[in-house]
């Protein structure tokens, strides 16, 4: 079988690759909004808002409902709709409403292309669906209750922070804080921020990132939290207070999606197109090349995969891209399909991809 014969054949396989193991945030196109009722008007502002929200999620930026393009179409949000619903509000809360008021709930759905062209348009990255991984340890002092939030944590806030963490299209997860956590990690590691007993009970998860939170409730009824954000060597902090929990615990949901947003999605890409030459190593049948072609494809900065070069074991791709190479560089070396790789073919440590040349990155097949 001749050259061109393989290449058409391996296109062909593509087609049938599978999805891919990274972790994909649902729903950034989508808001659902609380309305007194169904008129217009009522509508149209809650429209307003959703698309406000939208934005945000998908740019990953807090001040992206700013700009001038962008606030133009937020006035005028129906042009970018695709569909829109209603429904009850649950049960429960509807038990605590005053007798005649009928608040529903709206959602709506707003078209993705257009969405994406009016961020390009402006200025502003858009964010995949694929995003880092983010583990979340958050110790609350509330009233003399020390604790730390689990995963089926009956408590209220953890219903908070999951809906603040998807609101921002933040891929959260809370430890499971069964007895191999409870034998690494404490409450006083968490509430004094010790390093390293926390980043060793994560490993267990495989997050690409670790957020910490602090969340303090005063003798005055308000709220304090200090949140930190560690990947790799790198990190972050920031302070937040708020009369509710909800302020608090948005602040730290949107300072966390903002420091990695300008890692996997920094500005500068605008709508000109950038490109990446990708290698990867360990593709040792035509079913690997089609895993690795298609996950980069599914690859939403990634406007068009061409393949330069076919050797044994190894496979050259040229991206085309709608955005920074480096915002792609970062998403793709997430290590959920490819590894970064050093320089003689051997697996690297989490990171490398961010110290080679950004248009020429290399990688190995994770098997």
């Amino acid at each position: 079988m001749n050259h061109s014969s393989i290449f058409g054949v391996l296109l062909a396989l593509c087609l049938l690759s599978s999805a891919t193991l990274a972790a994909e945030v649902s729903g950034l196109y989508e808001a659902e909004m609380q309305v007194p009722d169904q008129t217009r008007s009522e509508r149209g502002l809650a429209m307003s808002a959703a698309l406000a929200e939208v934005v945000t999620k998908v740019s990953g930026r807090r001040d992206a409902r700013l700009q001038p393009k962008v606030a133009q179409a937020i006035r005028r949000p129906a042009q970018l709709l695709q569909q829109y619903r209603y429904r009850a509000l649950p049960e429960d809360v509807r038990r605590e409403l005053m007798p005649g008021d009928d608040p529903q709930l709206v959602f709506f759905h707003f078209d993705k292309k257009a969405v994406d062209r009016l961020l390009r348009e402006s200025g502003l990255p858009v964010w995949g669906a694929t995003r880092p991984a983010v583990l979340a340890w958050l110790a609350v002092e509330d009233a003399g209750r020390r604790y730390l939030l689990s995963a089926d944590s009956p408590d209220a806030l953890r219903l908070v922070v999951e809906r603040e963490a998807k609101r921002r299209g933040l891929s959260l997860l809370l430890p499971l804080l069964d007895l191999q956590d409870q034998r690494q990690v404490s409450f006083a590691d968490v509430w004094g921020r010790f390093r390293d007993p926390v980043l060793q009970a994560s490993q267990r998860y495989r997050p690409e990132a670790v957020l910490m939170g602090r969340l303090l409730r005063t003798p005055g009824g308000e709220w304090q939290a200090d949140w930190w954000i560690v990947e790799g060597k790198d990190s972050e902090r920031w302070r937040a207070n708020g009369v509710l929990p909800v302020e608090v615990v948005e602040e730290g949901m949107a300072g966390a999606v903002s420091w990695l947003a300008q890692r996997y999605a920094p500005l500068g890409g605008g709508s000109e197109a950038g490109h990446l030459r990708v290698t990867v190593g360990e593709v040792r049948s035509l079913a690997d090349f089609a895993r690795v072609e298609g996950y980069l494809r599914s690859l939403q900065q990634v406007a068009h995969v061409r393949v330069h070069q076919l050797q044994a074991g190894r496979v050259d791709f040229g991206l085309a891209l709608q955005g920074s190479p480096e915002g792609v560089a970062q998403t793709i070396a997430l290590g959920r399909v490819l590894t970064p790789a050093a320089s003689g073919n051997e697996p690297a440590g989490a990171g490398t991809a961010a110290v080679l040349p950004i248009d020429s990155q290399h990688y190995l097949l994770r098997h």
